[in-house]
């Protein structure tokens, strides 16, 4: 979550496949055979790839199917099948697959024998091809000891000529101990209620499918709903017990697994996957984790959640327990193509040491300190201050000889650019596990109080400005129109503009990013409520205020009115002098924040326009019945499709239900 990163705490007061992957070449402009290629480009198999096929027969058991089925990353021919099955006795199992155009099973239309076996805890990836495009299927597992799996539903993606309308829906961090899952079952209940042109075709998951860590107790800014089970292992400090073992982490996918409105998605639809930080550990980077003062490294403990998430997670990945490489792109047709990355495994570490912040004397994560570290020797074309010009001036650059930060790493943003470039879609959908929304805080236009503009972390991609406007001006140089983020991690709702040049004092929009909240984790609100009580009263005007008895969120309006605005409106409570005051100059494009919400996203991506509906649910403090949470509000925005010479103009949002503070 973004306001609980170590940045922002501050502020506020195998059995394994090996595939080979070449360097990419220099040039972007033309096709290069070095270049890597996506997943979808891996030969498919005649039937099945089945990745826990054995000849050795099983012992008999009774057999169970505890975490259900699931299927991911669907082709025109093709997609991932999955199960765990669970023996009452240990041994392997044998099963049988069966696919089905019907949902009685009628006519079965592939039947496979597979193994599922102890070594890979009982999981099954199957990837089926030879199946027709744009059609749903239904799967099962049979157990020839006794014993069904329940029945799977999934979709193959339609032909990249097919011009239909693509649906899909996004989610984000799900925090087991935070909340239930009953957003999921709200969206296969409105969903259920559309019509069959109108509905899901599949699911964007953008990270934090688990959290490695727990507490077991409420701590300040979070919610503490359900406990989740002790570790078989497990580390610990004096703040929290995290995964440590491979059996940690399979431990984690099997109890939020059993949960039966995550499952019961996951059996409907379809799931596209990336990963953030708490796959493997919070704010981790490569294979380093950074619960203490310094990062550590910890390369088994990586290899181990890389292992778990393969096992558990049905993607059309390559698998390598050391380099596990998840970033790849899926076609849907004429309207979508979806870039898929990772933005864990390659990136540089933090920008910021810890206790850098406090040293300078500054209240929050400065802007243009962030901009210094993270560009290192380039910083001002290659002339970067030997000095920060920050507290008294005299704190040595630590960074003026570093390389410049990047979030991809160099393979994976020559990939990325390559697949703009080349790909002749009508949208490009960037599944971003972290928001790339301009999230700051204008505090340079508090007169007489000597504050920069700051940033909420450095952990998303805030924190790499340098990389985010290198990325920007590609997008702009080379005309490449129709690119639309969905993004994720920071609890909350948000959606804006993507501008080239932050300092640019004519904006030049080239991009959308829509961040979607969490399914059941904190809010990002109550994080930064909890700051300001405890370390700031005078930041605190800037979070809440209190009318006729009701808290406000001034931190939405603080984000995008600005903080002049907020401080009006909690000091006199006049919204027409807020809005005039506005918008916030240091967040140019944003246009919507509802910081104390969980919910989903929704979009739709025709010839024309894209849709989305950013659906805020009830608060996840108590289970759900099979209709799920209700809904409190949907903020509803329209993006046209524009021309290589044209800014994209996002308009909304439009609210159904009660909208939120300060757009009501």
């Amino acid at each position: 979550m973004g306001v609980n990163r170590r940045s922002f705490i501050q502020i506020a007061g195998t059995w394994f496949f090996s595939a080979a992957v070449s360097k990419p070449a220099a040039a972007i402009s033309k096709p290069a055979a070095a270049l890597p290629r996506p997943a979808t480009a891996l030969p498919a198999p005649v039937v099945a790839q089945l990745s826990s096929v054995t000849t050795q027969s099983a012992q008999t058991v009774a057999v169970r199917f505890p975490q259900g089925v699931a299927s991911g990353d669907p082709q025109p021919d093709s997609v991932m099948l999955w199960t765990r099955a669970e023996p009452a006795v240990a041994g392997e199992i044998d099963l049988l697959l069966q696919v089905s155009g019907s949902e009685d099973f009628s006519r079965v239309i592939i039947e496979e024998k597979i193994t599922a076996l102890a070594d890979n805890d009982y999981t099954v990836r199957a990837h089926i091809s030879g199946l027709k495009p744009a059609r749903h299927y239904y799967y099962r597992f049979l157990a020839t000891a006794g014993g069904d799996s329940r029945v799977g539903r999934t979709m193959t993606a339609p032909e990249p000529d097919d011009s239909r309308a693509v649906n899909l829906a996004f989610a984000s961090c799900q925090n087991y101990e935070q909340g239930y899952f009953g957003a999921w079952s709200r969206m296969i209940s409105e969903d259920q209620q559309q019509a069959a042109d109108q509905q899901i075709q599949f699911v964007l998951h953008l990270g934090d499918f688990i959290y490695e860590r727990y507490r077991n107790k409420a701590s300040k800014g979070d919610r503490f709903v359900r406990r989740l089970p002790d570790f078989p292992d497990g580390a610990n400090n004096d703040k929290r017990v995290w995964a440590h073992s491979l059996a940690d982490y399979r431990h984690l996918y099997k109890t939020y697994l059993n949960d039966p409105h995550l499952q019961a998605a996951r059996a409907r639809w379809p799931f596209v996957c990336t990963w953030d930080d708490h796959e493997f550990s919070n704010d981790g980077f490569q294979h380093f984790s950074t619960y203490g003062d310094e990062p550590l490294a910890e390369p088994q403990r990586r290899r181990d959640s890389n292992r778990a998430w393969f096992e558990y997670i049905p993607a059309l990945v390559p698998n390598n327990t050391d380099d596990l490489r998840i970033y790849r792109d899926l076609r849907w047709g004429q309207q979508v193509q979806l870039l898929i990355t990772d933005l864990r495994s390659y990136r540089s570490p933090p920008p910021l040491p810890n206790g850098l912040q406090e040293e300078l004397g500054l209240p929050m994560l400065a802007a243009e300190l962030v901009d210094i570290l993270d560009a290192g020797r380039a910083y001002r074309n290659g002339n970067p201050p030997q000095l920060l010009p920050f507290g008294d001036g005299t704190h040595p650059n630590i960074a003026h000889t570093r390389e410049p930060g990047t979030m991809l790493g160099a393979e994976q943003k020559q990939w990325l650019k390559y697949r703009l470039l080349e790909s002749d879609a009508n949208w490009k959908v960037w599944g971003n596990a972290l928001p790339i929304l301009p999230l700051r805080l204008d505090l340079s236009s508090l007169p007489m109080q000597g504050l920069h503009d700051s940033v909420l972390s450095d952990d998303a991609w805030s924190g790499f400005s340098g990389e985010y406007q290198e990325l920007m001006s590609f997008l702009a140089d080379n005309h490449i129109h129709g690119l639309v983020s969905l993004s994720g991690d920071h609890h909350a709702q948000g959606a804006g503009s993507l501008v080239r040049d932050y300092k640019a004092k004519d904006p030049h929009y080239v991009a959308v990013d829509f961040n979607v909240t969490g399914i059941s984790s904190s809010p990002q609100f109550g994080g930064v409520l909890h700051r300001g009580l405890d370390d700031n009263p005078d930041f605190l005007q800037l979070v809440r205020t209190e009318r006729d008895g009701k808290q406000l969120e001034t931190w939405n309006m603080s984000l995008t009115q600005g903080v002049l605005s907020a401080m009006a409106f909690s000091t006199f409570g006049w919204e027409a002098l807020s809005e005039w005051l506005g918008p916030n100059p240091a967040a140019p494009g944003l246009r919507y924040l509802d910081s104390n919400s969980n919910g989903y996203g929704l979009a739709q991506f025709e010839q024309e326009q894209c849709r989305v509906q950013l659906i805020t649910v009830q608060a996840p403090l108590q289970d759900s019945s099979a209709e799920g949470l209700d809904i409190l509000h949907s903020a509803n925005f329209e993006l046209k499709q524009w021309s290589n010479d044209e800014q994209p103009d996002l308009s909304g949002p439009v609210f159904e239900g009660q909208a939120p503070f300060p757009f009501a």
